[in-house]
């Protein structure tokens, strides 16, 4: 087939964009010209993959990185902060930016949050211009209500375990609460001359999968089709992304060597930057335990957070990648964000799960599932609790066995040849 341009329009954090530059470069080794159209926070990682960035967000920077990312966590108000007043209000931005970046397009592949995109995905292949494909990351972003995500409250996780009718109820629920989140999209599409929501239902519901290639970018260990799935859904497995030229510094790799495996402490990209005290309770658990650490601390201010000087068996790196650091750990202990806990899982190592918000609950029920992790709410970490939860994590052989027989499963799957594959084949239809 001859080379196609294809754009990727993805919204989030390092781990929402490591899976579509994995799906990138699978498509670029094909032939194929990438864009991958996001926040400019992102370009550097984009090129450094040898894809093309292009800015498709109008969202400004935080003055107050560590302040941002507390109302971003915060359990009532921080979805509606990052739905609606984030991604949703920057739809008209996003949309003028990305209607250029997409006037040569033969593929336009968006991300659960990507409201502009969903919008062109539909219009454009509507039209015969374009193939639109959709990817979600997480299991619970299908929002079914046979399988209701876990949210880390405590009633509505009542609901979520209950029967089908306390199910019911919570979708309505949830109903109701996304469409105030996603009032300015439709207000936007209204303004196009477009229905207010698409025949396909609300954008951040069944709205957002293309009715052609949908696709979910994520392990059949952690989730399976329900019935009320769009049918045509592929699950393709996971989509891991090798940075290039990423390897851990000299000071890291000598740590490792010098002792037995240690405990690893990472909280992705994102919550981190909250993450002081967390780091300070796994100094006090790791020498409660006679255990060695690796804390990542993400930024020099995190860093200064911690005593100057560490205790010797402890050392702290503000960035290293995960795949090259997990399979050293004697157990991960992380936020839950799906690249975290996928990662993790291919390392083949027990973890202890400690969620701040958003699809990490749910991603640490089902690792708990698999019976390769305990999972503790951040609220709740603390020396004292989370003693017990790594001594069984440690000393119980089961959980060690099981995950390394996840990750002979996860090592096994490549979801960006799989997705790379259905792209190419939906595009063949068209060309």
């Amino acid at each position: 087939m001859r080379p196609a341009h294809i754009v990727i329009n993805t919204f989030g954090s390092l781990g929402d964009l490591f899976p579509f530059l994995s799906i990138g470069c699978a498509l670029h080794a094909r032939g194929h010209r990438v864009t991958v159209a996001t926040h400019a926070v992102h370009w550097e990682a984009i090129e450094q993959a040898g894809l093309r960035f292009a800015d498709a967000s109008g969202i400004p920077l935080p003055d107050n990185l560590s302040e941002f990312t507390e109302r971003v966590f915060d359990p009532l108000r921080g979805p509606r902060l990052l739905i609606r007043d984030l991604a949703a209000a920057d739809v008209r931005v996003s949309y003028e930016r990305l209607q250029v970046i997409c006037q040569d397009a033969d593929v336009l592949i968006t991300s659960t949050l990507a409201f502009a995109g969903h919008i062109l995905g539909e219009t454009l292949s509507a039209a015969g211009r374009l193939d639109w494909v959709s990817v979600v990351l997480a299991p619970c972003s299908f929002l079914s209500i046979h399988e209701p995500p876990i949210v880390g409250m405590k009633w509505v996780d009542i609901l979520t375990r209950g029967p089908l009718r306390g199910k019911r109820l919570l979708d309505y629920l949830t109903w109701l609460r996304v469409r105030n989140w996603t009032g300015p999209v439709r207000a936007f599409r209204r303004q196009l001359g477009l229905r207010g929501e698409s025949a396909l239902g609300n954008p951040l519901q069944r709205g957002q999968h293309s009715p052609d290639c949908a696709l979910a970018l994520f392990s059949p260990r952690l989730g399976s089709a329900q019935a009320d799935w769009p049918s045509h859904v592929r699950i393709t497995g996971f989509a891991h992304y090798a940075q290039p030229g990423a390897k851990m510094d000299a000071g890291l790799e000598a740590f490792l060597r010098a002792g037995t495996s240690p405990l690893v402490f990472s909280l992705g990209s994102t919550a981190v930057h909250i993450g002081a005290d967390f780091l300070r309770e796994s100094i006090k658990a790791c020498e409660q335990l006679g255990r060695r650490a690796v804390l990542f601390t993400g930024s020099p201010e995190l860093r200064a957070q911690l005593p100057a000087s560490l205790p010797a068996f402890a050392h702290a790196v503000e960035y290293a990648p995960h795949a090259a650091v997990f399979p050293h750990a004697a157990a991960i202990i992380h936020h839950g964000g799906i690249g975290t806990s996928t990662e993790a899982l291919r390392a083949g190592r027990p973890m202890l799960v400690v969620p701040h918000g958003f699809d990490q609950f749910d991603n640490a029920e089902r690792l708990k599932h698999l019976g390769v992790a305990h999972a503790i709410a951040s609220h709740d970490y603390r020396c004292e609790t989370v003693l017990p939860l790594l001594k069984d994590l440690l000393d119980e052989p089961g959980y060690a066995q099981r995950a390394w027989r996840c990750a002979e499963t996860v090592r096994a799957e490549h979801g960006e040849r799989v997705a790379a594959d259905l792209i190419e084949a939906n595009l063949r239809k068209r060309l």
